[in-house]
């Protein structure tokens, strides 16, 4: 982007490369854009400090899960995701299907334990992202037995319990077409350009 292209956002980065975004005119981009975006940092995402015109906005969260959990979450079949630590990300964010193998004794799982169409577990996409989906709150597990009441959400046997687990809820899955992605596996979160969103629509 030129310095003297308009833009739909002004973008300040202090010197420890917070980012703050303040929206002009909404666009259609706008219901891409989480919420607390300004929250995130340029390190965390794994990018490369630099000046400002070096990074186009507007930009959506990436989320790297394994398949086939990935494809459950956009198909909605799954709307918890278990993690071990909260996050304060609220909003639109886009799901990555990791290149991660795919374990044949997860497939089993699934498919002995609950009722998912075969469709679900057949050709998953790796490496790519392949929707989104709306975070709206983070919940503590206070025992197995809570844990074990949401079993039908996250799909994760009850040995897959920790005192620290907590569930990531999802709403409004949205697949789209398979877009191929490269994300710093080092970092929990990653940012993609909302345009690689906008042209599977």
């Amino acid at each position: 982007m030129a310095h003297g292209q308009n833009s739909t956002t002004d973008i300040k980065v202090s010197g420890s490369w917070d980012v703050v975004v303040t929206p002009k005119e909404p666009t259609y981009f706008d219901r891409f854009l989480p919420n607390t975006h300004q929250q995130t940092t340029l390190a965390e995402c794994g990018i490369d400090s630099g000046d400002e015109y070096a990074l186009p906005y507007p930009k959506i969260h990436v989320l790297a899960i394994k398949q086939p959990w990935a494809s459950l979450v956009i198909s909605g079949l799954k709307d918890v995701e278990l993690r071990s630590k909260n996050t304060f990300i609220r909003g639109t964010i886009a799901i990555y299907a990791s290149r991660a193998p795919i374990k044949k004794k997860d497939l089993k799982w699934v498919s002995e334990n609950y009722e998912i169409p075969p469709e679900h577990l057949h050709d998953l996409p790796t490496g790519k992202i392949i929707g989104t989906v709306n975070l709206v709150e983070c919940k503590e597990y206070e025992s197995d037995y809570h844990f074990k009441l949401d079993q039908s959400r996250h799909l994760s046997p009850e040995e897959g319990y920790s005192s620290n687990i907590k569930g990531w809820l999802f709403k409004s899955p949205r697949k789209i077409e398979p877009v191929d992605y490269r994300f710093n596996g080092e970092v929990v979160w990653s940012l993609a350009d909302t345009e690689i969103i906008r042209q599977t629509t």
